[in-house]
């Protein structure tokens, strides 16, 4: 309890002068406020969060935390070699070393955490919390701010940060159901989002299943939906050479081919449409054996730089994804991704592609899935481009990013009074 007051008082004492005497109410986040985030690798990976703070650090310095796990590592050298990596840890200014466009504009600070990965070990996460704390302080120091910083969190291992950085606000941003997510340790995590929920002032989630299912103790919950990068997949592109050679019709499913991937759905669309292919592109996890049919093409994974190509590529876009307890909290990226590159298409009936319904062919069943793709492939192509991408454009990351500062700083606004008022 020492330890927090004293916090309490340094950070005080840290952020006492507001020499602009910028008032901080709803709608109006004063400029300068340091945006504390945790969130996966940065440049790394094409996350949610990744691709709303690529807008949102031009106008906010933020300080971006990389992954510090959500499974408990095996014994695998590989798992070992990270674990070591993590808790060596080092802090880097820039992405050199992830040359996608992803990963620019940078976040200000990039801090590679050291942690150890077991968090479910009190001791152990009291070590990650003091060291996740001590260097996050360094590099709000190093900013130079006069403003409380705010925390957002997509990981549930912070959750003892929360409340040791003076911050004025935190957020829980929640993209998934963590706890069916495969790999991810359950028995680690699940305590840890109980506790990170009683202790956040508010949960930001892209599915409206996880705002009733997340709810945190002060009983603010945004949806805020999945974007896209419009001109990053509208603008046309060459087609691959690996593409150009496959038969069309081409269906194309963009995305990680795991456990939620209906393979026997992949199965009847391959022998419904046997001169035609079936792409897949993307990282495989699951037994490549079960996609050993002639035209099942898997591709591998492509960075996000060429990933368009491949989308503008499909006569139809594809989500085959069976319906349990993690896809129904799941708002697929890479619907709006197939919009905004022009191509249409079908879904089977998750929950957040609902929403969408007007414009995305949705079906249940192999039947209804294979009839819905023949209908799409006989519509106007350029009545399909022009009504895709008229809906991607009114979704996009930008949008997403300044919906996303308006909840922050209605958040702040409404329990904060301004800096210069509480220092008198």
């Amino acid at each position: 309890m020492q330890d927090r007051v004293a916090e309490s008082v340094f950070y005080d004492e840290m952020f006492r002068r507001n020499p602009k005497n910028e008032h901080i109410t709803p709608g109006n986040l004063a400029s300068g406020t340091p945006l504390v985030v945790f969130g996966d690798d940065w440049g790394r990976h094409v996350s949610s969060m990744q691709h709303l703070f690529r807008h949102v650090v031009p106008r906010y310095p933020v300080i971006w935390v990389n992954s510090i796990g959500h499974r408990v590592p095996s014994l695998s050298v590989a798992d070992l070699r990270r674990v070591w990596e993590k808790t060596l840890g080092r802090s880097q200014g820039n992405v050199d070393r992830h040359p996608s466009t992803l990963a620019r504009p940078a976040p200000r600070v990039i801090i590679e955490p050291r942690v150890i990965p077991l968090h479910k070990y009190r001791t152990v996460l009291a070590f990650n919390t003091w060291s996740l704390v001590r260097d996050i302080r360094k590099a709000l120091h190093k900013l130079e701010s006069h403003h409380r910083p705010i925390l957002i969190t997509g990981s549930p291992p912070s959750v003892n940060v929360v409340g040791r950085l003076g911050e004025s606000a935190s957020v829980y941003f929640c993209m998934d159901e963590f706890l069916q997510l495969p790999g991810v340790s359950a028995d680690m995590i699940g305590p840890l989002e109980q506790r990170l929920l009683r202790r956040v002032d508010a949960v930001i989630a892209t599915a409206e299943k996880l705002t009733r299912t997340k709810q945190p103790r002060s009983g603010r919950v945004y949806h805020l939906p999945q974007g896209v990068t419009f001109t990053h997949f509208a603008k046309r592109r060459p087609e691959p050479s690996d593409l150009r050679r496959l038969p069309r019709p081409r269906l194309g499913f963009a995305g990680g081919v795991s456990a939620c991937v209906d393979v026997s759905l992949l199965s009847r669309l391959s022998r419904e449409f046997r001169t035609g292919s079936v792409v897949l592109v993307g990282p495989v996890s699951i037994d490549v054996a079960q996609l050993d049919l002639p035209n099942i093409h898997v591709l591998g994974p492509k960075s996000y730089d060429q990933l368009p190509a491949y989308v503008q590529g499909f006569d139809v876009g594809i989500i085959p994804y069976l319906l349990n307890e993690w896809t129904e909290a799941v708002d697929p990226l890479k619907l709006l991704e197939y919009l905004a590159a022009g191509i249409p298409a079908v879904s089977t009936p998750l929950p957040e592609v609902e929403k969408y319904s007007n414009t995305v062919s949705i079906a249940s069943g192999g039947d209804a899935f294979v009839a819905a793709v023949k209908e799409v492939l006989l519509r106007d192509s350029d009545l399909v481009r022009r009504t895709g991408q008229d809906l991607a454009a009114q979704h996009t990351w930008e949008r997403r990013a300044a919906t996303f500062l308006d909840i922050v700083a209605d958040l702040v606004g409404e329990h904060a009074e301004p800096l210069a008022s509480q220092a008198g």
